[in-house]
């Protein structure tokens, strides 16, 4: 159910279902209820960690909807990637910057030390800081270069993967047919601008009855967001309302959770006067 304040408005306030994880396989057409981890249903959103957490959700959802063809926007190290791959027989596209993210400063939005150095793929980017004039930290980039990824090589699926290097909001989507790909995972850049970017294009390419799922959604008030991703995406999917009832039959946050789902119309919606004059009428 998608419920839009005033669709005439220019920028509509969405008022969006809450769905309880446990009630998935009823709202999905699932056979199967989720076996989902008490430990992470009772912890606090503040706390959720994408690879404890949401992971079992996604599991789940690629392993009842079985895609055949997914999108991801945003790669990072390919933990996402993975997940569909061992919960699907799909083949996956993924996008992501050559050189990874940027802060406003220049400096790398995600980087971090390795205490155990033999676990670094080959051709990632470090940088060395000095700490003092006898100590030296070595910083890895790991959204970029031989970070990109890493997580499905390792497991040798990669001859599953087509690794897409751009940025999204250039990426031209003409050499896809609209529709080919069954489910789309949007977990690319955080700003508000780059998110209905990859909505937008992600409408287009997903084939009716396929899934849309955003990451870093949370309308929970209760929760303490750190730094304005989360609000970004929340603004994005706001800004996209009257797209997003265009284009979609069901739209629901999954509770709890950090993952938007959505389901794509299997029919557009027709304008009024289709339906009283038919396909015919002016």
């Amino acid at each position: 159910m998608i419920s839009i304040g005033s669709i005439s408005d220019g920028n509509p306030e969405m008022t969006i279902e809450k769905v309880s994880v446990y009630d998935l396989h009823k709202r999905l057409a699932f056979l199967k209820k989720i076996n989902y981890p008490e430990s992470s249903s009772e912890k606090p959103l503040s706390q959720w960690k994408m690879e404890i957490d949401d992971a079992p959700i996604l599991r789940y959802l690629f392993r009842n909807f079985q895609p055949k063809r997914h999108l991801e926007f945003g790669t990072w190290e390919g933990f996402g990637t993975v997940l569909c791959l061992e919960e699907s027989g799909a083949t996956v596209w993924t996008i992501n910057l050559l050189g990874g993210e940027a802060k406003a400063d220049g400096s790398w939005a995600y980087g971090r030390k390795f205490e155990n150095t033999e676990s670094i793929p080959q051709g990632a980017e470090k940088l060395e800081v000095k700490i003092d004039e006898k100590t030296t930290d070595m910083y890895y980039h790991t959204d970029a270069y031989g970070f990109i990824g890493h997580l499905y090589r390792e497991k040798n699926l990669g001859n599953r993967v087509c690794q897409i290097f751009c940025d999204s909001k250039d990426w031209d989507i003409s050499n896809f047919p609209a529709g080919f790909f069954d489910s789309i995972f949007i977990d690319g850049g955080h700003q508000k601008d780059i998110v209905i970017s990859d909505t937008k294009k992600a409408l287009k390419l997903l084939r009716p009855g396929g899934l849309i799922i955003w990451h870093d959604y949370c309308p929970d008030e209760k929760v303490n967001i750190e730094g304005l991703s989360t609000i970004s995406v929340m603004e994005a999917i706001n800004e996209c309302g009257k797209l997003l009832q265009k284009e979609l039959s069901d739209l629901f946050w999954i509770n709890p959770s950090w993952i938007l789902i959505g389901r794509k119309r299997l029919e557009p919606v027709k304008p009024f006067w289709s339906k009283v004059f038919g396909n015919s009428g002016k």
